[in-house]
């Protein structure tokens, strides 16, 4: 457990540049939200909204940039799996009450006076079910969202994370203009997003993210070698 907490923590350090980016776009709409508050016409967007760009970042650096570095130091790539998931609940945790807490109070107040500063908790539906479940179906959207990307991430050299990648791109371009197929990636995105059952949403996500998530251990095991 020392071990796994030990890479966490590395994780969390070297992840500054996350923090920057996210810092500077979060200052940059709050800036704008008080223009708008005091009666400067702006194009103001939910500063709550900024937040969510952590766990994709995050599930970017860490496994793109920390895992030779780790591995290095005399990590264990079981560690590392670990450890990795750990750092994402943990950011996924502090991001939903962060943006939750900005939409109660300063993107509320901007909301009011611009009446188009959008929360994703909004726009996802999710706050129609309470603050608490809103909670945790923004927390596990994160999560998926942070399995997903560093799956992804850390599959890039090898050759099915490429053809995963490929896939992707694909599946958007030819589901999208087909009608049943588009009403496939509808069905999709309304089970992890838009679902009337909020339990349904949550479960959905939570059960992607493990199986998404426990597929890294192929490129992690493989990696390096």
């Amino acid at each position: 457990m020392n071990n796994i907490l030990g890479i966490a923590k590395i994780n969390a350090r070297q992840s500054k540049l996350a923090y920057w980016i996210v810092g500077a776009i979060a200052l940059s709409l709050i800036v704008q939200g008080f223009l708008a508050l005091i009666g400067v016409p702006t194009g103001s967007m939910a500063a709550g909204n900024s937040l969510y760009l952590l766990p994709l970042l995050i599930a970017i650096f860490i496994p793109a940039l920390n895992f030779t570095k780790i591995m290095n130091l005399g990590g264990k790539r079981a560690d590392f799996f670990k450890a990795c998931i750990l750092n994402y609940a943990v950011v996924a945790l502090l991001v939903t009450a962060a943006a939750l807490g900005l939409y109660y109070t300063f993107d509320a107040a901007v909301q009011y006076h611009t009446y188009d500063a959008l929360n994703l908790f909004d726009v996802f539906g999710f706050i129609q079910n309470g603050p608490i479940i809103a909670f945790i179906q923004m927390f596990a959207f994160l999560l998926l969202l942070s399995a997903f990307t560093h799956t992804l991430t850390l599959s890039q050299t090898r050759w099915y994370g490429i053809a995963a990648s490929i896939a992707i791109v694909a599946i958007i371009s030819v589901f999208t203009p087909i009608a049943p197929l588009r009403a496939a990636l509808v069905w999709f995105f309304n089970m992890i997003i838009f679902h009337n059952s909020a339990a349904v949403q949550i479960a959905s996500c939570l059960v992607l993210a493990t199986i998404i998530y426990a597929l890294s251990l192929f490129p992690i095991k493989s990696k390096g070698a």
